[in-house]
């Protein structure tokens, strides 16, 4: 038999696993692949606040639940399942949130790079989210704006590229080498540090051709995001660019909230989303991202 060569983490939070549309999919694959599935350890880190352990648990011979009542948030968990893949000798970590569906497409393009040349050259492989023919994930970092790849884009980009958690398949050595999963980035922008991190310290990121569908939660802010959950995205964002951008990328970081605040203050019926954009774009002190039920109003992730 081959060795396992993914170790996958999928982070839970009020959802049944049987429920959780990252895990099923990932679950039916493998039920129907059983040589993709013996290649594949799948750990579920459920913060919610009761258990809710698979009561139709699948036969399949890699996979492990646990319960953090105390939702920790998605560093921890990640960090869990690094260590899982070092002691395991696992060379590879696919981190899912409990919306994105995997199909067999993903999964076996995703294996075949992962068993090519490629796996030496790349620290990372990464699929297009879309929404509505929109890439959303991966994006361009340039100096002051992100840029959006055209759809069908595959291969190894000429400038860094952040990707969303979902569906991103990181080597566990570059990982490693940069530390790990941030603590201090528990939820929000966790992505965002760490592919900074694994490019800054020489990675490469390959875009795989394959699409998933994804749904950003921050399209529908009123209707997904709590004000206090989005308190804690504008404070995670607040350090992400304290952490990694000189004085002007600060600044244009400023003039970038107070646009933000206008838009809100016009579009959105909770004027509280403008008041908390506006206090942002004009505070002096960076505000502190802390583990709190800001990180529980929804699905853990992008």
């Amino acid at each position: 038999m081959d060795a396992v060569l993914i170790q996958c983490i999928v982070v839970l939070y009020k959802q049944d696993p049987e429920h959780a549309r990252s895990l099923t999919s990932l679950l039916s694959v493998c039920a129907a692949e059983p040589g993709l599935a013996s290649r594949i350890r799948i750990a579920v880190h459920d913060n919610s606040p009761c258990p809710a352990p698979f009561e139709n648990r699948p036969t399949l011979p890699h996979i492990d639940y646990e319960h953090f009542p105390a939702n920790p948030g998605l560093a921890v968990a990640y960090n869990r399942a690094l260590s899982i893949a070092q002691d395991r000798n696992i060379p590879w970590l696919l981190t899912l949130d409990q919306d994105t569906a995997v199909d067999r497409n993903f999964l076996y393009r995703l294996l075949a790079a992962l068993e090519s040349d490629l796996a030496a050259q790349a620290c990372a492989f990464v699929p297009q989210l879309v929404n509505d023919g929109v890439v959303l994930s991966p994006q361009i970092v340039g100096g002051v704006l992100y840029h959006r790849l055209p759809l069908g884009f595959y291969g190894f980009s000429h400038k860094p590229l952040v990707a969303f958690n979902s569906a991103s398949c990181l080597k566990v050595d570059s990982v490693a080498k940069i530390g790990g999963f941030p603590a201090e980035y528990w939820l929000d922008y966790l992505d965002h540090i760490v592919f900074h991190k694994l490019q800054a310290a020489g990675g490469r990121v390959f875009v795989l051709d394959a699409r998933l569908q994804h749904s950003l939660s921050m399209q529908y802010l009123e209707a997904e995001v709590s004000i206090d959950r989005y308190a804690n995205v504008l404070a995670a964002e607040w350090r992400y660019v304290r952490d990694i951008s000189s004085l002007k990328g600060r600044l244009v970081h400023r003039t970038r909230l107070l646009k933000r605040s206008t838009l809100h203050a016009f579009r959105l019926k909770n004027k509280s989303y403008a008041f908390h954009t506006l206090r942002a774009a004009i505070q002096v002190r960076f505000p502190r991202t802390v583990p709190s039920d800001a990180g529980k109003e929804t699905t853990p992730g992008s």
